[in-house]
């Protein structure tokens, strides 16, 4: 008698196990087995229970109990082969789990509320920065109305997914143990990127950082969804490595730079910081050190290991004479080094250099020029990126005992967003953790004179949003006397939460939205400074002399109509309509100063997309 093909799913979901069994239900040893996905394994089970029930057979009497589909009824199983049969067959794919605040927007909308008491204002003429309180996902729906195509950078630093329990999925740590741990990152991050994509501007730049653990997972990811690579760079961030590695000590991670446009790039600003204070018939300079720090002699060829000689009076030579001391690269422990330029550039050009002397000590020095901006490579290391000395000791010393771990080097951020990022550009953190990208825009802005602005948002685990990042945005902005080459920089701040409302599509919950729009509203054009209001309407302004109005139902119409005339300037109006309309007839006699928009239906056609509504 022959034996019969039954399939089940293995404990890990991954893999669907073809065995063997008999008729009678009883297992033998396997005659073959063989590993399949778990989408061909229900497609295969669909359309065999299929054939059966065409038969005029019990489904029962050819597939096991196991099966999902044994009581399914033939349209059941027709719908289902049909939406396997447009299931993904190339690229990545995963089990796609559930994500509770994801599925918390089915049926309660998100909107901003501003806490007033964590504003900061201390240089009107700049922008005013974000910060968004609340779970990333909720405060991207918000931000898909208030900035579709609006933003130049996204920066962003997600959990990178190494077991060790540092970050949540549906409230639970994901941690070594589980099996799931990979498909809910994938989900999470998945659920996020389809929203920030409509974000960027058309030649907006998307930066990830990851290290090896979800390395292939995230480059597949964004392939899929149709992202360009700009390429990839590794970043020396400890340059000892990680000790707790089990085998090759990690010393780096990567920037992983991508765009759905064609982007054009500043390039990587290798004078960022420093002052070039000499000044001769070629350009101004700097005087800097030419022996290497950071190369030892088997590092580089015979070439770069050589002598000078220094005269009495301080003459240079790359040749032996008399009275002449010579001075090989050597550090003052002893550690043979190598010269930054090799001994025929250096023969060319000695007038460039200079020795000094100090004490028994003589240091060759060489005349450092401006270089401006340059096209990175691939590659970045030195000591400006590494995390211990310019995350670690910077967010502890600007926020005490603040308990977080493993801050980025405020330098390996900024120069990420320094390389796409215009002088005016808006920078976008959705991880944003202890506020590095909001401290390197705002450093970035202090180095060119730029008035860049940023977004971050940051849920409030273990208090990081009020406790870490927000403390320390207000220190950058006030000051810190341990670093203040890095803080005291003018700027602004205002801090929003996130909240919800009912997501019924009843006028009522209508009009609930729009009395809860204010501060959407302000974001989306910018407008903050109240300048009027009265029962049912309020009116904003910003340094730009932009004006913003908000009519919150057809009582305020007639009152909002005179301050418009006694404005006399343009103004962009959102109007409460249960349609589409904005009710412009009512506007006769303004219609030249007012551009009407109709709420909530702006917002909800927005919330319809995202959320499937």
């Amino acid at each position: 008698m022959g034996a019969e093909e039954a399939y089940f799913i293995s404990k890990s979901s991954k893999y669907v196990e073809i065995f063997n069994h008999l008729p009678n239900g009883r297992r033998v040893m396997p005659i073959r087995r063989r590993t399949i996905s778990t989408a061909t394994f229900m497609l295969h089970s669909a359309y065999k229970v299929l054939i059966v029930i065409a038969m005029g057979q019990s489904p029962q009497s050819s597939i096991t109990s196991n099966s999902k589909y044994k009581d399914w009824s033939k349209n059941q199983l027709v719908s289902e082969i049909e939406l396997l049969r447009k299931r993904k067959k190339y690229g990545l794919v995963w089990e796609d789990k559930p994500e509770a605040v994801v599925e918390l927007c089915k049926e309660n909308l998100p909107v901003l509320t501003e806490d007033r008491d964590k504003e900061i204002t201390t240089n009107e003429d700049e922008p005013i920065n974000i910060l968004i309180e609340g779970d990333n996902f909720h405060a991207l729906s918000v931000l898909n109305y208030t900035h579709k195509g609006k933003i130049d950078v996204i920066y962003i630093d997600p959990p990178y997914n190494t077991g060790a329990r540092d970050w949540k999925y549906n409230n639970n740590y994901v941690d070594i143990n589980d099996g799931y741990r990979h498909s809910k990152w994938l989900s999470m991050m998945s659920n996020r990127l389809a929203l920030v994509k409509k974000l960027l501007k058309r030649d907006g730049v998307l930066i990830c950082t990851i290290d090896d653990n979800e390395l292939a997972s995230i480059t597949s990811l964004l392939r899929d969804m149709g992202a360009k690579s700009l390429g990839r760079a590794a970043i020396c961030i400890k340059p000892e490595g990680r000790r707790q590695s089990s085998y090759l000590m990690e010393a780096h991670e990567y920037a992983l730079f991508v765009s759905w446009g064609k982007p054009k790039m500043r390039g990587l600003n290798v004078d960022f910081g420093l002052d070039f204070p000499e000044q001769d018939d070629v350009s101004t300079f700097r005087w800097e050190g030419l022996m290497r720090r950071d190369a030892g002699r088997e590092d580089r060829g015979s070439d770069y290991w050589y002598p000078f000689y220094v005269g009495p009076e301080g003459e240079l030579s790359v040749e032996p004479s008399k009275n002449y001391t010579e001075i090989m690269p050597i550090n003052t422990k002893g550690i043979e080094r190598v010269w930054l330029w090799d001994k025929k550039r250096a023969s060319e050009n000695l007038s460039q250099l200079q020795a000094v002397r100090r004490k028994e000590k003589i240091t060759i020095y060489y005349k450092r020029r401006e270089q401006g901006r340059i096209k990175p490579t691939t590659f970045w290391h030195g000591s400006r990126y590494n995390a211990n000395a310019y995350g670690t000791r910077i967010v502890e010393a600007l926020v005490p005992h603040n308990g977080f771990d493993y801050p980025k080097s405020i330098y390996s951020v900024l120069d990420c967003i320094d390389l796409f990022t215009p002088e005016n550009g808006i920078v976008l953190d959705y991880f944003a953790g202890s506020g590095t990208t909001g401290h390197a825009v705002l450093l970035l802005n202090k180095q060119d004179k730029g008035h860049r602005q940023f977004i971050l948002c940051t849920n409030n685990e273990n208090n990081i949003a009020k406790d870490v990042c927000y403390p320390r945005i207000k220190a950058v902005i006030k000051g810190n006397k341990y670093y203040k080459d890095i803080t005291d920089i003018p700027s602004n701040l205002k801090y929003f939460k996130t909240d919800f409302i009912q997501g019924e599509p009843t006028d009522k919950n209508k009009k609930k939205l729009v009395d809860n729009s204010t501060e959407m509203l302000c974001l989306k054009e910018d407008c903050f400074e109240e300048v009027a209001q009265g029962k049912s309407y309020k009116m904003f302004k910003n340094g730009k002399e932009k004006y913003l109005g908000i009519i919150f139902d057809d009582a305020g119409i007639g009152a909002f109509i005179k301050e418009v005339k006694k404005l006399n300037k343009c103004i962009v109006v959102y109007v409460f309509s249960l349609d589409e309309s904005a009710r412009e007839e009512e506007f006769e006699g303004v219609n030249e100063l007012v551009e009407l928009k109709p709420i909530p239906e702006g917002v909800l056609n927005i919330y319809k997309r995202i959320f499937k509504l």
